[in-house]
C-alpha cells in the first residue's frame, strides 16, 4: 500500500484559507501529484456551512457581525458548524478505487474513514463512542464529531471536527438552530453536544488529542503515515482558490 502523508501543520487558522487548503489537496491528488493525505488542522472563531446551507437560516448573522466571527461556505455538504481553537479538525484525501473503501457504497466509507477517529477517542479514555450515520461519531448519547464528503474526479476528499475544549456557550450564540426566538427553519440537525474535556473532566492539550487520533488511524487504515508539508503546487492552487471563492464570497444568504 502507497503510503500516507501526514500533515500536522498549524500554517494558518483562517478557516476559508484552510478549507482552500483543503480543496488544493483534492485536486493535487486528482493530479497524481501528491500520495493519500491525512491532514490535522484548527480554524479561529467562525461558523462553516454546507454547501447546499443559507447563511439566515444557519447562522444568527447579528451576533456573528458582533463578535467577529468569521462566516464561510464550504465545498462539501453537511450541516453548520461553529469551530474556534478548541476544535480539531481533520481531513482524508485519498483515491476512490483504494483497498480501503474500494467496492463499498457511501455509507461504508464514512464508516471506514470514521474508524480512526473512533478508535482514538477510545485511546484517549472515552467510552461508549458510536457511529450514527453517515459521519457524525457520538460519545454517551451527545454528538462530539461530525464529517462531510466530497467526490471529484475518483478522489475522495473526507473532512470532520472534533469538539475538544470549544465554547459551547458560544456554539448555542451564533447557530441558528438553537435559537428558539428567531423563528429559523434550519436545514441543520440539532443534536445535544460534548467535548473531550466534558467526558474526562480533565484538561486537554491538543497536541495528546492528535497524538491519539493519529495512533487511530494507523491501527484502524493500518496505513503508514510519513510527516510531510505542503507542495509549492498544492500552495499555489490553494492561493488560487482563496482569491478566487473566498476572498470575496458570494454566499447565498
Amino acid at each position: 500500500m502507497e503510503p500516507w502523508r501526514l500533515l500536522d501543520l498549524e500554517v494558518t487558522y483562517d478557516a476559508a484559507k484552510n478549507l482552500a487548503i483543503d480543496e488544493a489537496i483534492l485536486q493535487a491528488r486528482i493530479e497524481k501529484s501528491v500520495p493519500p493525505t491525512l491532514r490535522f488542522w484548527r480554524n479561529d472563531r467562525a461558523v462553516i456551512i454546507g454547501r447546499s446551507q443559507k447563511v439566515c437560516a444557519e447562522v444568527n448573522l447579528e451576533t456573528c457581525i458582533k463578535e467577529r466571527i468569521q462566516v464561510v461556505k464550504r465545498f462539501s455538504g453537511g450541516g453548520a458548524v461553529y469551530q474556534d481553537l478548541g476544535n480539531l479538525n481533520y481531513t482524508i484525501v485519498l483515491d476512490g478505487d483504494d483497498c480501503l473503501i474500494r467496492g463499498i457504497d457511501i455509507a461504508g466509507s464514512y464508516r471506514v474513514l470514521c474508524s480512526g477517529l473512533i478508535r482514538g477517542l477510545s485511546i484517549l479514555g472515552l467510552s461508549p463512542v458510536t457511529l450514527i450515520p453517515p459521519g457524525n461519531v457520538f460519545v454517551g448519547g451527545r454528538k462530539i464529531s461530525g464529517s462531510a464528503q466530497l467526490r471529484r474526479r475518483g478522489v475522495v476528499l473526507h473532512h470532520g471536527t472534533l469538539l475538544v475544549s470549544s465554547d459551547l456557550n458560544m456554539l448555542m450564540r451564533v447557530l441558528a438552530v438553537y435559537d428558539e426566538g428567531m423563528g429559523f427553519k434550519s436545514t441543520s440537525v440539532c443534536s445535544p453536544v460534548t467535548r473531550i474535556i466534558d467526558e474526562l473532566n480533565r484538561d486537554m492539550e491538543i497536541s495528546e488529542v492528535k497524538g491519539a487520533l493519529i495512533k487511530g488511524f494507523r491501527e484502524e487504515l493500518r496505513v503508514r503515515l510519513e510527516p510531510g508539508g505542503l507542495t509549492d503546487l498544492e500552495k499555489e492552487i490553494a492561493s488560487k482558490i482563496y482569491r478566487d471563492k473566498y476572498l470575496y464570497p458570494k454566499i447565498d444568504v
